[in-house]
């Protein structure tokens, strides 16, 4: 009986059918399985890789506007995966976020860990997915928050003991090709988006953040082609302010130059300030207060000199000659000539302060820079003694007050390979 049964399904032709498509049904739908896993696993692959290079353009744009020092990179990155991936609760994803020490360059890696149906037992490599992204920087990234011209002397930006200069979204750069072009003090700080040295550096890594870039390219003047204020006949001779008094100063040409005395407050309407042939000289406790104003030093002992109770509230103009420019040397001054900032009070310097031939020296417990939106400094020369604190901000979009053309760089950020 059973033999005429089993010879019965041999020759049923439908019998035979049934058992081919049985045998070929789990690898069938097994394969269809694994290509279904592959596709999916592309399309996350394709759409993670598309956050990862979103994560390190924004990224990349945060780091030239803000302050290297203080930026959470990792946490920026990571808000933005997860703001544009979404991973359900059953699967896993971590971020890490690397930047370059000179901070030109931001890595995001996504590792995702995703749970398909077949492809982890056939392909262990497959999973997790990872990806990676690098953006950076092209040109000059970063706009001038201090650069001196000098080319060849030791220390020609230099920062003592307890001093520090905080460059909020901008560079500091230094001309000279000296081994020791800048210098630091061990218990000194200097942080910036990038410090750049067309020679070296001395003092302790730890002293710089980020380690200053060595043998990089000299930067030209960003004011070079600024044509300097016509300077006419004397409007005041030896003009002097006397100690506690209060009075309203006018623009025009400062023979002999401008002496503010002890508790005196001078408040200058807006325009250009031309001190010739003697000093600006803020002494005791005397306040100089000036919206949209410019000063303009030119011949013999044409310097500023701060003393250190003043207080300096001033935003330099917004048109004309010295739009941008709160101070501005004659480029045929003698070199290296001191103009001096020891004030306590000097927060609100918003403009350029252009010395190309000169020596700024800010020190005793100065405080200067704060409540400027943005300020630059272009000297021959820049020492900050023992002490003060400088912050040099680079909020140009929230200022009226112009930024000349060249101190702000080229800030646009690209995908590289």
């Amino acid at each position: 009986m059973s033999k005429r049964l089993l010879s019965k399904f041999r020759r049923s032709e439908a019998g035979n059918f049934a058992l081919i498509i049985a045998l070929c049904a789990a690898p069938l739908f097994g394969g269809i399985a694994l290509v279904t896993d592959y596709v999916a696993l592309n399309q996350q692959r394709s759409s993670l890789q598309e956050a990862v290079d979103g994560s390190a353009l924004a990224v990349a744009k945060e780091m030239a506007l803000a302050n290297s020092k203080t930026l959470d990179v990792q946490s920026l990155a990571e808000n933005y995966v997860h703001s544009q991936f979404e991973v359900p609760s059953r699967n896993s994803l971590a971020v890490k976020a690397d930047r370059k020490t000179d901070g030109s360059e931001i890595d995001v890696t996504v590792s995702y860990v995703w749970e398909p149906f077949f492809i982890k037992y056939l392909d262990k490599k497959a999973l997790p997915i990872v990806v990676t992204s690098k953006a950076g920087f092209a040109g000059n990234k970063s706009s001038i928050c201090v650069l001196t011209l000098d080319t060849s002397s030791n220390f020609a930006l230099s920062v003592g003991s307890k001093s520090s200069v905080t460059a909020n979204g901008c560079s500091i750069f230094s001309n000279s090709s000296s081994s020791k072009g800048i210098n630091s003090d061990p218990k000194a700080s200097m942080g910036a988006v990038s410090i750049q040295s067309a020679g070296g550096y001395a003092g302790s890594d730890q002293s710089f953040t980020p380690v200053p870039i060595t043998d990089a390219p000299i930067v030209p003047d960003p004011l070079a082609s600024r044509a300097e204020p016509k300077v006419g006949i004397c409007d005041y001779k030896n003009y002097s302010l006397s100690s506690n008094v209060t009075e309203t100063l006018n623009p025009g040409v400062y023979c002999g130059g401008l002496d503010i005395g002890d508790k005196a407050i001078a408040k200058l309407e807006p325009g250009i300030y031309v001190i010739k042939d003697g000093p600006l000289s803020i002494r005791g406790n005397a306040s100089l207060i000036g919206d949209h104003v410019g000063f303009y030093f030119t011949g013999s002992n044409a310097i500023f000199d701060f003393a250190v109770s003043t207080q300096a509230v001033l935003t330099a103009p917004k048109t004309r000659d010295m739009a941008g420019i709160l101070f501005f040397e004659d480029r045929s001054s003698p070199k290296n000539r001191n103009f001096t900032i020891r004030s306590k009070d000097a927060e609100k310097f918003e403009g350029t302060i252009y010395l190309p031939n000169g020596r700024l020296y800010v020190d005793k417990e100065s405080r200067v820079g704060q409540q400027s939106k943005w300020t630059a400094i272009v000297a021959n020369k820049f020492e900050v003694g023992k002490g003060p604190q400088l912050q040099i901000n680079s909020d140009y979009a929230n200022s009226d007050v112009p930024v000349p053309e060249g101190i702000i760089g080229d800030t646009q950020v690209s995908l590289l390979k």
